[in-house]
């Protein structure tokens, strides 16, 4: 949009900027809602396809904590489990960074990831964080782990429901 200033030159205005609203990303097998201000990171998409794709798990990407407003990588509503991918630069990872030599954004991440974890212990929601290097280097590995700990969640609920039935009496 062209103003004239009341000196005769032509000034150029500014568009105004657009609210940010989440995108949805259509695939094959899920739709993943994109983070309006972070987006998608390979990792995610890459754990996404190579785990749980494969293990056939139902997942929420990018799960909101309203209240808190942070999203979570991966919420498994079946196993009632959230699953982060940590970027080993991003976020730390303490086998490639010392903590002397982290940068604003590394300490200001850190943060960020003990403040989620502090959400997801009082909603009673465990948590489960997996590093790049990890899903990089040593898949096999990763793909134990996440069966495993799967594979208790489930145990445990199982018997939750088991314990909450009536018991019934049946003897005659």
């Amino acid at each position: 949009m062209k103003q004239v200033s009341n000196k005769g030159k032509t000034l150029v205005s500014k568009p105004k900027k657009k609210r940010t609203v989440s995108k949805v990303k259509k695939t094959t097998r899920r739709t993943v809602r994109v983070h309006p201000k972070f987006g998608t990171s390979k990792l995610e998409e890459d754990f996404a396809r190579d785990f749980l794709d494969k293990l056939g798990v139902k997942y929420i990407y990018q799960f909101e904590a309203k209240d808190i407003g942070r999203f979570y990588d991966f919420y498994l509503p079946e196993h009632n489990i959230i699953v982060e991918c940590d970027g080993s630069w991003y976020h730390s990872d303490p086998r490639l960074v010392k903590e002397e030599e982290m940068n604003p954004m590394q300490k200001h991440n850190k943060r960020v990831d003990e403040y989620k974890d502090k959400w997801a212990l009082m909603h009673g929601i465990p948590i489960m964080r997996i590093w790049e290097k990890d899903i990089r280097e040593d898949p096999k590995m990763v793909m134990n782990e996440l069966k495993k700990r799967l594979y208790k969640e489930t145990e445990k609920k199982t018997l939750i429901e088991k314990k909450n039935k009536r018991h019934i009496n049946k003897i005659k």
